[in-house]
């Protein structure tokens, strides 16, 4: 049926959209796609040859929202897959969207509902502030769209709840990007802790130096140590250990004086005592002079597991002056970069291939409370005991 429907569609490309809009109600009397024909009723601005490009290479549609750092690192990686395909950019500096848009063959709105609007939009990145997710969230599911979130997925539990509940009475999968989740070297490590390669795990240290430091603005802005940086590590030993921790201790203080006087975080250890009786300690920092510091050791009965840095080249130089290395990687950009890819092929896998988001809502609400209880641990200088409570 759909050989001939796209064979049909070829014949009378050049033709109106009204005999198009014809024929699709005629062929959807006989089964034909339903996509089909809201594509030729409802884009007035798609020529009959972009309709057929659209229905024709099966790419997901997606409509980026938020044209900052996170928002250009999705665009790029959407515009390289060989499943998905950048629809619109969102934000509302149109002037920027547009430039954005210009780059990679896309169009720019200034709102999401102007992309929505498009049925041949079948997915949503959403990179903006986490205090907008929400309001996004709503909008995408309300359409119909699968949706993909930058951490956090919103500023609080009950926002979490309520976006996970809307995407579920939608039927629209929600998937919330943690990046360790699918980096290849933190990978490894996980399948190597399941595979019981050092045994029973009995303890676990984090390190996260941040790189280079993020402007106040950003700062005073909510980005603590706990929500924007432990919450990464929180939900990748989670996921690891298949258990989240019943008790936290967490220390915070501000090494900058502009952050004294406010008292916003940037350096912080945190202990996490897990239901097996393994322990998790965490050592984060905002700024780290020799570049990106990420790395975790997890020790178990019969050995130990490492994942160290990255350099930016893999040269060393061995002289009788001694041995020298690369830099670090400078951020999170280049760190992560093959993480942000395989998040992508995911979400393509979600979309098209109905695969369940690794990340699921359970996990994404439990690190958002582990991180929170550190907060608390920290601004109240005590042990906080966790608990969690259904869904």
């Amino acid at each position: 049926m759909h050989q001939n429907l796209f064979f049909v569609l070829r014949c009378i490309i050049y033709r109106s959209r009204k005999m198009a809009g014809h024929l699709a109600s005629s062929l959807l009397q006989y089964g034909a796609s339903s996509k089909l024909g809201s594509l030729l009723s409802g884009s007035p601005n798609l020529s009959l040859r972009q309709i057929w490009s659209q229905m024709s290479d099966g790419r997901v549609r997606v409509a980026v929202v938020g044209a900052g750092r996170m928002g250009q690192i999705r665009l790029a990686g959407i515009q390289g897959h060989m499943r998905m395909k950048v629809a619109y950019v969102v934000d509302a500096n149109l002037g920027q969207a547009q430039a954005l848009a210009d780059r990679f063959g896309a169009q720019a709105v200034a709102t999401l509902p102007e992309a929505l609007a498009d049925p041949a939009v079948t997915a949503v990145w959403i990179s903006t502030p986490t205090f907008t997710h929400l309001e996004l969230i709503e909008l995408a599911a309300a359409a119909g769209k699968a949706i993909a979130v930058e951490k956090p997925v919103a500023g609080s539990l009950e926002e979490l709840d309520k976006g996970y509940r809307v995407c579920e009475a939608y039927h629209v999968p929600l998937f919330c990007s943690f990046q360790r989740r699918f980096d290849p070297n933190y990978a490894a490590l996980y399948e190597a802790v399941q595979a019981n390669a050092i045994g029973p795990v009995q303890s676990v240290h984090t390190v996260f130096r941040d790189h280079p430091c993020p402007p106040v603005e950003f700062l005073k802005g909510g980005g603590d140590p706990f929500h924007d940086l432990a919450v990464h590590d929180i939900d990748f030993v989670c996921a690891m250990q298949h258990e989240f921790p019943v008790r936290v201790v967490a220390h915070g203080t501000s090494l900058r004086p502009e952050l004294q006087v406010i008292n916003v975080m940037d350096k912080a250890s945190v202990w996490l005592e897990f239901p097996s009786g393994a322990i998790c300690t965490m050592d984060l920092s905002r700024h780290a002079a020799y570049g990106y510091d990420q790395r975790i050791e997890v020790f178990g009965a019969d050995g130990m597991l490492e994942v160290q840095n990255i350099h930016k080249t893999s040269l060393r130089a061995s002289t009788g002056a001694g041995v020298h290395a690369d830099v670090y990687q400078h951020s999170f950009p280049q760190r992560f970069h093959d993480a942000y890819l395989a998040e992508i092929d995911h979400f393509a896998a979600i979309v098209l291939d109905k695969v369940t988001p690794k990340v699921t809502w359970t996990e994404a609400r439990n690190a958002t409370i582990v991180a929170e209880a550190c907060r608390i641990s920290a601004v109240e200088r005590r042990p906080v005991d966790v608990s969690y409570g259904p869904v």
